[in-house]
Parts: C-alpha cells; sequence; structure tokens
C-alpha cells in the first residue's frame, strides 16, 4: 500500500484506477468532514421506518417548550443587542426550531444498520460452537489474561493528555470492596463549561434564557420522582414528565412505555419503578458529587485519554437517561455538537405508532438490567476510553515490507465479544455508536447494550477521522442474547468474570474500527479506498515500539460486510495485511460462514507456500483493482504466483 494514507476529506483527488498501490503519498488531515458538511443531513444507521415521523402527533410531542431553556452567561452578554442571535450563541433558540427533525437523523450518510444485504441465514445465529477451526488453536494466540500487560501505578503516570476523574488507584484482589474514590480539586467540584468538556447539567453555567440556573429545576424533578419511587407510586406518566421538565423538550415515549406498561411482569415493573428508578434518579442527584469535575471531550486529532471509575460511568449514563446532557439534541450543520452522537436516551425511548420495533424494547431490556444490577451492586472497577490517531512517522513503508505472514486461527461459531483477552474489534460506525439508541442493532449496537459502559462513547468521541480509532478499556458486560438485528433478544443476566488490570479494568480491550460505507460495492476496489480500509486496520491493530509486552491476538472478523456492503474477501486479506505488519496473530470469525473459513485457509496456506510478505499481499491488492469484475480475489491469488507480480 501507499506509505501514508490519502484521507477520504481530499474529495478533490480524483479515483485512479492506474495509481500504483506502492506509491508514496502525502497524509492530509483536517478536522471537519467536508462530505458529511455538504450534504447537510445526519443517518447515523436509524432506520427511519421504523420512526413515527408521519404520525401528527409527535410534531407536538416533540418540540421543546418556548420558553426556560437554556443559555450561557457568556451569550446575554454577547447578544443583548441582537434579536435574532445565531445559531451557535443562542442554543435555546436553535433547539426550540429544531423539534424531532434533527434529532432523528445522523451524522453520515451511511445504510441503516438493519440492511442484511449480507449473505448469512440469520437464523442460524444461535448454533452451538462445533469447536471447529482452521488455523492454529487459540490457546497458541497471546492472550492478556493469561500475560496481563506491564502497567505504571496511577500515581506515576503525568500524561497531560490523560485525565483521571478518580484519585491514583491499585486493584488489590485480596480487597475486592475497595472503592475507586472522586479526584476533587480543592475538595470542591470543578465546574467546566466550554467547548473541550462535557457539559454537565450540574454546571451554574447551565441557565434558562432568562438568566435562572437549570441545575436546581433539575434537582426539584427528580427528588420529586425519586420520592414517588420510594412510596410506590410513581407512573409511565411521571417519568416522562420527569424527563421533559429537566430537558426543557417534549418527547414520545411509547418504546419505553411498552416495555413498562405491556411487555414487562406486574414483578418487574414493580420493581423497576419502585427500586431501580429510584436509584436512577440519585446517580443523576449526585453526579457533580460522583464524577467531581466533567470528563474532556475526546475531539478529533487530540490522543486524549479519560479513566473513571464505574460508579462515575453509572452517573453520566443515569443523566442520559433523563436525557440531561445540553446542547446535543441539536446536530445540524454548524452546530457545536454536528460531529458527535446525541447520548441522550430520547430517541431509545421512543416507538411511534407501533410502540418500537421488537429489537429495539430488547435492546432497552438490556440497558435496563444494566440499571438493575448496578442497584443491587454497584461495580467497583475502573474504565478507560482512549482517542488515537496515527502519526505520520509511524506510517510504514508497505512497498519495502517484509513482514511474514502472521498466524491465524479462523472459525465460524463464535462471537468477538467470546473471545476473551484479545484485541475485540467493534465494527464500528464513525459516529460511534452507530444506532444503538435508534433502530440499529446489529454488531457495533449489540455490543454497547450488552456492556452499557460502552455507551459513554457517545457523549465523549467525536467524529472518527480515517487515521483515528477509539479504545474502549475495562467496560463491563451485564448481558446475554440470541438472535441477531431484527431476532435480537436479551436472554438472561451475563456475570463477566474476565480478570482486571492492576488499575482495576477488566482485561477487555475493545477498539472501534469504522469502515466505509460503500452505496456503490464497485468503489471499494479502487486503490484510494483499499488504501484507506488498510491503513485504519493497522491504526486500531499497531502497538506502540514503547510497548515491550508480548503482543496479544486480534479478535476480528467481516468487518463492514453487511450494511456497509464491504465484500468479505477483500476485509479478510486487509485485515490479513495490516495485522501482519504488526506482527499480532489473528482470530478470525467468520459469522457461521463455512465457506469462508475453508476458502480464507486455503488462500492462507497458498500464501504461507509462496513465502509471501506484507508487500506482496499489498501487490496482490494493487493487481487485482482492475481485475474484480473477473473473478474473486481468493481465485486470483490462487492463480498467481508471488514471482509473477514482478515480472
Amino acid at each position: 500500500m501507499s506509505d501514508s494514507i490519502t484521507t477520504v476529506e481530499k474529495n478533490s483527488i480524483k479515483n485512479n484506477e492506474n495509481e500504483k498501490i506502492m506509491t508514496d503519498t502525502s497524509t492530509s488531515k483536517k478536522r471537519s468532514e467536508t462530505e458529511t458538511k455538504n450534504t447537510g443531513k445526519r443517518t447515523k444507521n436509524t432506520n427511519k421506518s421504523d420512526t413515527n415521523t408521519n404520525d401528527k402527533n409527535d410534531e407536538s410531542m416533540s418540540q421543546s417548550y418556548d420558553d426556560d431553556f437554556e443559555e450561557d452567561t457568556d451569550d446575554i452578554n454577547k447578544n443583548t443587542s441582537n434579536d435574532e442571535p445565531s445559531s451557535q450563541s443562542h442554543n435555546y433558540d436553535e433547539d426550540s426550531l429544531e423539534g424531532k427533525y434533527y434529532e432523528n437523523e445522523s451524522p453520515q450518510e451511511e445504510p441503516s444498520s438493519q440492511q442484511t444485504t449480507d449473505s448469512f441465514d440469520i437464523d442460524k445465529v444461535d448454533e452451538e460452537d462445533d469447536g471447529t477451526f482452521q488455523g492454529i488453536p487459540l490457546s497458541e494466540i497471546t492472550n492478556i489474561c493469561q500475560q496481563p500487560p506491564t502497567m505504571s501505578d496511577m500515581k506515576d503516570i503525568r500524561d497531560r493528555n490523560h485525565t483521571f476523574l478518580i484519585k491514583p488507584f491499585k486493584y488489590d484482589s485480596n480487597d475486592l470492596k475497595r472503592e475507586p474514590e472522586p479526584l476533587y480539586e480543592n475538595g470542591t467540584y470543578v465546574d467546566e463549561w466550554d467547548q473541550d468538556n462535557v457539559r454537565l447539567p450540574c454546571s451554574q453555567f447551565y441557565i434558562t434564557k432568562n438568566g435562572t440556573q437549570r441545575w436546581p429545576t433539575i434537582q426539584g424533578s427528580l427528588t420529586k420522582l425519586q420520592h414517588l419511587s420510594e412510596t410506590h407510586m410513581a407512573t409511565m406518566e411521571d417519568i416522562k414528565e420527569t424527563i421533559e421538565e429537566c430537558a426543557g423538550r417534549k418527547y414520545e415515549f411509547n418504546c419505553l412505555e411498552r416495555l413498562l406498561n405491556e411487555i414487562y411482569s406486574t414483578d418487574e415493573r414493580a420493581h423497576f419503578m419502585s427500586t431501580v428508578l429510584s436509584n436512577i434518579c440519585s446517580l443523576a442527584l449526585n453526579v457533580d458529587k460522583i464524577c467531581s469535575r466533567p470528563p474532556p471531550l475526546l475531539r478529533i486529532g487530540s490522543n486524549r485519554t479519560v479513566t473513571m471509575s464505574q460508579k462515575q460511568a453509572a452517573s453520566l449514563l443515569a443523566c442520559a437517561f433523563f436525557c440531561l446532557f445540553p446542547r446535543r439534541f441539536n446536530q445540524k450543520v454548524g452546530s457545536e455538537y454536528e460531529n458527535y452522537q446525541n447520548p441522550n436516551f430520547n430517541t431509545l425511548f421512543q416507538g411511534g405508532r407501533t410502540g418500537g420495533s421488537i429489537w429495539k424494547i430488547e435492546k432497552l431490556k438490556c440497558i435496563f438490567h444494566y440499571f438493575q444490577r448496578i442497584t443491587e451492586k454497584m461495580p467497583n472497577g475502573v474504565i478507560s476510553f482512549r482517542r488515537y490517531q496515527l502519526p505520520d512517522s509511524c506510517i510504514p513503508k508497505w512497498s519495502e515490507s517484509n513482514e511474514p505472514l502472521c498466524k491465524i486461527h479462523i472459525t465460524k461459531n463464535k462471537a468477538i465479544e467470546d473471545i476473551v483477552g484479545l484485541l475485540q474489534v467493534d465494527f464500528a460506525n464513525k459516529y460511534i455508536g452507530g444506532g444503538v439508541l435508534g433502530d440499529g442493532c446489529v454488531q457495533e449496537e449489540i455490543r454497547f447494550v450488552i456492556c452499557p459502559e460502552m455507551l459513554l462513547s457517545l457523549l465523549l468521541c467525536e467524529v472518527i477521522q480515517p487515521n483515528e480509532c477509539i479504545f474502549l478499556i475495562g467496560c463491563e458486560r451485564f448481558s446475554s442474547y440470541q438472535g441477531y438485528s431484527t431476532t435480537f433478544q436479551f436472554k438472561e443476566n451475563y456475570i463477566d468474570q474476565t480478570p482486571k488490570d492492576s488499575w482495576g479494568r477488566k482485561l477487555c480491550h475493545v477498539v472501534a474500527m469504522d469502515a466505509i460505507a460503500f452505496h456503490n460495492r464497485g468503489t471499494q476496489y479502487t486503490i484510494k479506498n483499499m488504501k484507506r480500509e488498510l491503513m485504519k486496520a493497522y491504526t486500531c491493530f499497531r502497538i506502540p515500539a514503547a510497548v515491550t509486552d508480548q503482543k496479544s491476538g486480534i479478535a476480528t472478523g467481516n468487518w463492514g460486510c453487511g450494511a456497509f456492503n464491504g465484500n468479505k474477501q477483500l476485509k479478510a486479506i486487509i485485515q490479513l495485511t495490516a495485522a501482519s505488519q504488526t506482527g499480532r496473530s489473528l482470530a478470525y470469525l467468520t459469522f457461521r460462514d463455512q465457506d469462508l473459513v475453508m476458502s480464507f485457509y486455503k488462500v492462507y496456506e497458498y500464501l504461507l507456500n509462496e513465502k509471501a510478505t506484507v508487500k506482496d499481499l499489498c501487490n496482490y491488492l494493487q493487481q487485482y483493482s482492475t481485475l474484480y469484475k473477473k473473478l474473486s480475489l481468493f481465485d486470483y491469488i490462487l492463480q498467481t504466483s508471488v514471482s509473477s507480480l514482478y515480472s
């Protein structure tokens, strides 16, 4: 591949089928995604056919109140002489005009995650693992649970890009009751209200347009609901009124109402309304005491990390439940959060006339099960979110790389989340989380609802660039499930027994790796797009040279091969190339596709016999870019010796 990546933002560069895949190119990074801004529309894997956009009642229910919405003190000073403030200055104005229409749209023109264009039998997704595989056994792949990484103590970390919301903490397996403590400055909450940090609802700067603080109103509403819950008097209507009072907006809650009033048993509903709901209120009410300060936003190019306790994560998720995060409803072009997801649960709760799709109900069950679990016993571990940008200086010289092929294990009946101790790939949307709070229900969305702490990445992370990735470290799994997409169902409680590192984080490392969505399948074979996908995979798989531990394996599979229309064979070779360059073994899970197990391993064995290296794999891809209409990639490789590539 090229010695550096050409980013997708450089729309002026034309696809050239004759471009050499080994040619050096320069890297261009831009914070804004021009193709997204030019469209003016946002579609984060939301299936709009299942939202009630035609229901006349929805329009009135989704409008904000006419008064008492947020404004900055700075905004008052800046706009006293202007009756028509700009969208950037008076957020309550743009939110009140926005209503449901922008809330239900998402930031990229990508296909709905409900499309199932891939060729697999959805009824066979729950087949038991028959234990068959090709390649090396999983036991021969380095596993961080067996060989935990060497880590410095928290107190010794001097990285200005790493923000800790907790005091230095060291996990002790002999003292499992010890909990991380919030990190305060001078014993008080640090109130930061700016574009570099999450805007928390408890801030004194979160005010209405007439200058009064929003937090006392929110506290009053939550305290009232908590009292109703504890006295066994809370109703669905009380939840609805509380959320609308707190957010200053009206919503449609048909999915939430259907779950609580129709699907839950009498006992399940009573337990949620009288016990779990009270705890969610408490976690939101005490966000300033639990979190000590707002977490930083993980912005484009920031290379920032934030580490927090699981209790702090629970408090932030409780705020999302009540839709408390200011300004996140508005994601129009030019708004402050146009390049972020909306982490508030309003879209999760809405269901249209039907009360929501059955798989959306099941996702809501998973998230509510999480709240039930943390009500029974608050976990006392630690989690981290890390944004990483590949430096230009670390881009491989693909044309010179003699790295041999990595070891590989290929199987069909395992899920990525079940391969404990390997780097687990999240087949991500570039707007992390995709349609998890809407109707999306494929690999990424399912992972996020069975591990709800991952939902905080929607709060923290700006859109992922081609040379970036997001690591989610230590997030606990709370639910097991069955089915996939439209057949997805919450199954039962899951006890996550993954061991912890010395910081108290579960040894579960997930990387969000976003693929290109190919509306035209043929465009994935252009040199430009193959380069981009290879550089993305390498960015996610690379281990910094300073890390001296043994390199753990990677658990991945049919990345971008469902709704995003990627070709399985092409993505397999791209990921094999990237993993080989990093020297990490690959556990490749084909999602019930036995034909791919056998055909991929046949090609892999052929390449081993040919003594192929990374540069040879790149050359195969280069030559194939003009042949994809004539034969499959695997057939082309099997018919082409390495030596003939250079003749």
